[in-house]
């Protein structure tokens, strides 16, 4: 009996295996934090609504075209200039842009700051630029573009 009590290798023995089960422990609990912190992080990546914003820029840019030709074929037939005309009609684009995407949630301005001209005068295609101010909140991401500068020839 008493040389029972003096042998400790069966001590070693359980102690090595404990130290293992501890370290088998530690890796699955990190290998679980790795798929953890990979799958929130993608997610995280898809939840920025970069197309949403792409998507805004893309249609002020086709709309800001559109509108200057709808000033000039308006003004042919009516007493008002150029500029008051596309301004109307670029309010109108902006007050349908907001109604639009609040039906998703999201806030969305496109509003006018200047428009200029090649000589001054504003007769046909003497429209180049316009500087419009975009924009775009959806609770998570604010998008500003102060000011976005649109050709228009």
């Amino acid at each position: 009996m008493e040389s029972m009590r003096k042998n400790t290798k069966g001590q070693w023995i359980a102690l090595s295996g404990l130290v293992i089960s501890l370290i088998l422990i530690g890796l699955a609990a990190l290998a679980n934090q790795a798929a953890i912190a990979g799958y929130h992080s993608s997610n995280a990546a898809l939840e920025f609504p970069k197309e949403n914003i792409r998507e805004l820029n893309s249609h002020t840019r086709d709309n800001a075209r559109i509108i200057k030709d709808l000033s000039f074929e308006i003004n042919s037939t009516s007493n008002e200039t150029i500029p008051f005309i596309f301004e109307q009609l670029f309010d109108n684009y902006s007050t349908q842009i907001q109604n639009l995407y609040a039906s998703h949630g999201e806030t969305a301005d496109v509003s006018l700051v200047s428009i200029n001209s090649t000589n001054g005068t504003f007769g046909i295609d003497d429209i180049d630029l316009i500087f419009v101010n975009i924009t775009y909140n959806d609770g998570s991401t604010h998008y500003v573009s102060q000011p976005e500068i649109i050709e228009v020839r």
